[in-house]
C-alpha cells in the first residue's frame, strides 16, 4: 500500500519535469491533486485521504511531497528529489527511505516507472494524464513475497 502511494507521486513528479517548454506553473502536471477513493481500487486498503504537492519539475529536477491518513487513521508524509534521467532515486515514507525508483516520459500525458523497495517487493506503473488536465490515472503492478497484484489508483486536480 504505501509502496503504491510513493510510486504514483513518484512518478507523478518525474513527468512533470519532462514538460517541454513550460514554467512549472503552466505545466498540466504541476499543482495538487488529491486522491479520489472512490475511483481508485486498491488490493489492500487504500489510504483515508492523500494530498500530492509537485514543488520542483524541470528537465533537471523532481521534487514532489505527499501528505496522507493511513487505513487505520494514522498520517504520514512521503517524499522525493531526484532527476528524471532513468536512475533510481530514493523515495522517503516519514523520513526514511523505502525504496528507489526511476521514471521514463513516454509523451506529455503518460509516463511509465519502475520500483524496487526495501523489503524486496518491485513495482512498475503507467501514469496517464488526461487531455482535459483534470485527471491522473495510475495503474500499478506489485510483485512481492505473497504474489501479484494490480492497483488503480485516481488523482483529481485541486
Amino acid at each position: 500500500m504505501t509502496k503504491k502511494l510513493v510510486l504514483l507521486g513518484l512518478l507523478l513528479a518525474w513527468s512533470l519535469a519532462f514538460a517541454q517548454g513550460k514554467k512549472a506553473a503552466a505545466d498540466p502536471w504541476a499543482g495538487q491533486w488529491k486522491l479520489d477513493t472512490s475511483k481508485s481500487k486498491f488490493h489492500n486498503p487504500g489510504p483515508k485521504e492523500e494530498t500530492l504537492t509537485v514543488d520542483a519539475a524541470t528537465n533537471d529536477a523532481i521534487k514532489y511531497s505527499m501528505k496522507g491518513t493511513a487505513p487505520d487513521g494514522s498520517a504520514y508524509t512521503e517524499g522525493y528529489e531526484g532527476k528524471p534521467d532513468g536512475t533510481p532515486y530514493p523515495i522517503t515514507r516519514n523520513g526514511q527511505e523505502v525504496g528507489k525508483i526511476s521514471y521514463h516520459r513516454n509523451s506529455e500525458h503518460n509516463s511509465t516507472g519502475k520500483g524496487t523497495f526495501i523489503d524486496g517487493s518491485t513495482m512498475t506503473e503507467e501514469v496517464t494524464l488526461a487531455k482535459d488536465g483534470k485527471t491522473i490515472t495510475v495503474k500499478q503492478h506489485h510483485t512481492e513475497k505473497a504474489g501479484a497484484y494490480d492497483d488503480v489508483i485516481v488523482f483529481t486536480r485541486l
